[in-house]
């Protein structure tokens, strides 16, 4: 018997390294959020010692980041970098190797979790904990994304792993990494462990110290001394943006959570009636429109009513269940704790708890372990049973229609590809990229041909007479940007990106994604196509 639960290990470690991956391929390109890591990690790579090219020194961002990160990556990613530079691979299978080195981190987190897991708790619910994170659509799809939350989410997992193994000298020097350097929010999740941990005196205050000290000073002494050397000026980046966030109250200048309308329209269906009978010309669609209406702070539960049952799906129906175990009382409570206390800061996005799916994850799993263990007993937990597969495959659907629509939500990157597909590497190009484009998957990766110029300025307005230099805009679709630039651009190719879904229970799929132009790829226009434009209009 234990010889199958030992070969069921490589499986689920399979089933987690390609979901992972399978998310970064369907969406291979960013968002803006996560600008900052990936384009350090590119300036890394490629522009190496030469700074002044570095993508920070034009575009800091609000407050400075770590480049300990970025460093990391880059440093597992050289080796690979260097074959593909041999081979004149393109830039963007970089981006694929940088943000993949992320995954397997966190997939590697995750499975030494579940090897605790499976020595505390059996290798049921170490199994079912595998299945249930691998059907969860957003940790998933986190797992490769270069966020400062990503980052530190797999030094959170050890560092909580070793808390539940009372490795406390591990945990403590993991937790004062992850604070100092990465997340400075961290010591409310983490500080609740090592309270629970001093109150229940499994660790004293004198141990606490001789393991804290030396391990926050060399943490502070690191991120100084890497920061210093990058951003070339004394700075410890995340004591700035703890300031910033925390004391100041500005992290809504990251982005604005923005109230979330769902707008149904039901069509009913037409009959026409005729003399020989019923002729059904229009069948029913239910659409789904989803809106962003004015820009509001979510309520103070947003967190508990809506980012939880979102990233957990069906799984949070077992949370409850798996608290008859008194040992996973104890493993939800600072989780708990860290979700309510983090609710008093007003901006609120679902990334930033990211740290608490895999310990919800694993309660779910020891609920669900209650139900398949007792599988013979009677009807109701054979019942039961199909009930714990059935929310499996749900989950699993869920996270495949939020892919689905996800791969279509990066219009910018699509757009930089569509470009270098159209004209010739030859040609020469002087390429402008607005902010839009920006902000929905273009990055310094995307720049795949050395002789290209690009530029992402973001003062430059489409009536100043400096736009007739570029050959090429990446814009948004605009009609009336576009109508701007008629005189000196036209239209190359249009990039759809998603707008909507919509239900017809007669159509199979019954769910479809709407797509709409959401970038313009604008290209200048001729001297003769002007000349004939003006005698067309004389």
């Amino acid at each position: 018997m234990a010889e199958k639960r030992n070969v069921l290990k490589l499986p689920l470690l399979v089933l987690f390294v390609s979901v992972s991956l399978l998310h970064l391929f369907v969406c291979p390109f960013t968002k803006v959020e996560e600008s900052f890591n990936l384009q350090a990690a590119h300036d890394i790579l490629y522009h190496r010692l030469d700074f002044d090219k570095y993508d920070h020194h034009e575009f800091p961002g609000v407050v400075p980041r770590t480049f300990i990160g970025p460093l990391f990556l880059s440093t597992l990613c050289s080796p690979v970098v260097f074959l593909s530079s041999l081979l004149d691979a393109p830039k963007f299978y970089t981006q694929l190797m940088v943000r993949a080195s992320l995954g397997l981190c966190v997939v590697g987190a995750l499975w030494h979790m579940q090897r605790e897991v499976r020595k505390q708790f059996g290798s049921t619910v170490a199994c079912l904990f595998c299945l249930t994170c691998a059907s969860q659509f957003h940790l998933m799809f986190y797992s490769t994304r270069t966020l400062p939350n990503v980052f530190a989410l797999p030094i959170v997992l050890i560092a909580f792993t070793s808390w539940m193994a009372q490795r406390y000298g591990r945990f403590i020097s993991l937790s004062a990494l992850v604070i100092i350097v990465f997340r400075s929010e961290l010591c409310i999740f983490l500080g609740l462990m090592l309270l629970i941990s001093l109150l229940s005196r499994k660790l004293g205050l004198l141990e606490l110290l001789c393991y804290a000290v030396p391990a926050g000073i060399l943490s502070l002494a690191l991120t100084v001394a890497v920061d210093t050397f990058f951003w070339n000026k004394v700075l410890w980046p995340e004591g700035q943006v703890l300031w910033y966030n925390t004391i100041l109250n500005k992290s809504s200048n990251w982005g604005i959570s923005f109230h979330l309308t769902i707008a149904i329209t039901l069509t009913i269906c037409d009959f026409t009636i005729i003399k020989n009978g019923s002729d059904l010309n229009d069948i029913s669609t239910l659409q789904f429109s989803l809106t962003l209406s004015s820009p509001v702070n979510p309520p103070f539960l947003w967190y508990f009513y809506s980012a939880v049952p979102r990233a957990l799906g069906c799984t949070l129906l077992f949370v409850p269940l798996g608290l008859l175990d008194r040992r996973m009382r104890l493993l939800l409570l600072p989780t708990v704790g860290f979700i309510l206390i983090y609710s008093l800061l007003p901006h609120k996005e679902l990334r930033f708890i990211v740290y608490t799916f895999p310990v919800l994850s694993l309660v779910a799993a020891r609920g669900c372990s209650f139900i398949l263990c007792n599988y013979q007993k009677s009807w109701m937990y054979k019942l039961g049973s199909a009930v714990v597969v059935g929310q499996l495959l749900t989950n699993a659907l869920y996270s495949s229609i939020c892919l689905y629509v996800s791969h279509h939500n990066y219009p910018g990157g699509r757009g930089m590809l569509e470009l270098h597909r159209l004209l010739p590497s030859t040609a020469d190009v002087f390429v402008h990229i607005d902010t839009y484009a920006a902000e929905t998957g273009v990055s310094r990766f995307l720049e795949q041909n050395r002789n290209w110029r690009y530029d992402k300025r973001e003062d430059l307005s489409l009536t100043n007479p400096e736009i007739k230099m570029y050959s090429h805009l990446l814009m948004e679709a605009n009609v009336t940007k576009i109508q701007l630039l008629q005189d000196t651009h036209q239209p190359l190719a249009f990039i759809d990106g998603y707008s909507n879904f919509g239900v017809n229970m007669f159509h199979f799929p019954p769910i479809s994604v709407r797509l709409e132009r959401k970038t313009v790829l604008m290209e200048r226009r001729t001297e003769a196509q002007q000349q004939r434009d003006h005698i067309q209009q004389d």
